[in-house]
């Protein structure tokens, strides 16, 4: 599958580099330091697949010449820490055959570098990854002056903005996108992180995807472990890379068994929940049936008990009229509660008064 990289870094004199000898490995050439008067020969390299110098049309002849223009670089920079050039290293898509890949990196270095005042030193690699497949790359060493007549200027600042590290990332996702697309493959690529895809695939409701991404990146794997590695000698880099493949593939299985399981669980549920309601309607079918065998007279006569009492009740609270509120019949019903009875009072004056002729 397509897989994004695209890495950007500066080639430093003070870590002890030279932009001469970096260009003669990646253009698999024979080029001579002329400051420090050292020899790098790279002619036996044999997974070079093209090479070029690309520059705006005001460039001078000699700086297109490959020793010139890195010599060039070299004899403009006077500090013993001076940042030389810089490179930009991205992965090629492998769905692309060897004219497509060029196409792609020339459309991409134009756009995005040549057009700025940059002269690129583009170098296509086969290559191989860690895991023995082939991983098409390339290598754009870019010179960070502006040109001014026959020679260098100044540095140019604004080539170091943060924006232009985001945008030159994005921008190559966007190319190498449209050149799948044109040769009638549906792989992507994304140069956002696993993370930021992730949460745009929950916000559209893109559960499919969201799942697929769930995964754990892969490391980078420097290219001399890479050239260990196919020599048959196992690195730390590479043993790091093959554990994060195995726990994706054990994340993917887990998924596919949690998946399973969930299906059947929502089976046995469904069928469970078709069980209930035969149950429920059987149920309702004897309460009816129950109802209906009831002796219709009793039922009568319980309700005409029941409605005699009631009117009953209604006659002899009759002389004192209920009051309007539920909380005005409250209080009178409390109030006539607390009243000693007619009869009871009139029994007790005679009881006194026969204990008074007793004496």
């Amino acid at each position: 599958m397509a897989i994004y990289h695209c890495s950007v870094k500066v080639i430093s004199r003070g870590t002890g580099r030279s932009a001469v000898a970096a260009a003669a490995y990646r253009s698999g050439e024979r080029l001579t330091d002329e400051r420090l008067g050292k020899c790098h020969d790279y002619t036996r390299k044999s997974d070079i697949e093209h090479r070029a110098i690309m520059a705006p049309l005001s460039t001078p002849d000699w700086m297109l010449d490959r020793a010139q223009l890195w010599n060039g670089v070299e004899a403009a920079e006077k500090r013993k820490d001076a940042q030389l050039a810089r490179e930009v290293e991205i992965s090629l898509p492998r769905e692309l055959d060897a004219e497509g890949r060029r196409a792609l990196v020339d459309s991409y270095v134009r756009e995005q570098f040549v057009s700025q005042g940059m002269i690129a030193d583009v170098s296509l690699h086969r290559g191989h990854s860690a895991d023995g497949q082939e991983q098409p790359h390339a290598h754009v060493m870019l010179t960070m002056r502006d040109l001014t007549g026959e020679g260098f200027g100044k540095k140019n600042r604004d080539w170091n903005a943060a924006e232009r590290l985001e945008g030159w990332r994005a921008a190559w996702a966007d190319h190498a996108n449209r050149a799948l697309a044109r040769a009638g493959r549906d792989e992507r690529i994304d140069h956002r992180s696993l993370k930021d895809q992730r949460e745009a695939a929950r916000e559209r409701g893109d559960a499919k995807k969201e799942e697929a991404l769930d995964r754990e990146p892969l490391g980078k794997v420097p290219l001399s472990a890479v050239a260990m590695e196919r020599k048959g000698t196992p690195t730390d880099r590479g043993d790091e890379q093959r554990g994060v493949q195995a726990r994706n593939c054990e994340r993917r299985e887990l998924t596919q068994q949690l998946r399973e399981i969930s299906a059947r669980i929502a089976e046995t549920m469904r069928g469970l929940g078709e069980k209930a309601k035969d149950m429920a309607q059987g149920l309702r079918d004897r309460l009816s049936a129950a109802w209906g065998r009831q002796d219709q007279a009793a039922d009568r006569g319980a309700a005409e008990r029941i409605a005699e009492a009631t009117a009953q009740r209604g006659e002899r609270d009759s002389d004192i009229p209920e009051p309007g509120s539920a909380a005005d019949r409250i209080a009178s019903r409390i109030d006539k509660a607390r009243r000693p009875d007619q009869a009871e009072q009139n029994r007790q004056r005679q009881r006194d008064k026969d204990r008074g002729r007793e004496r």
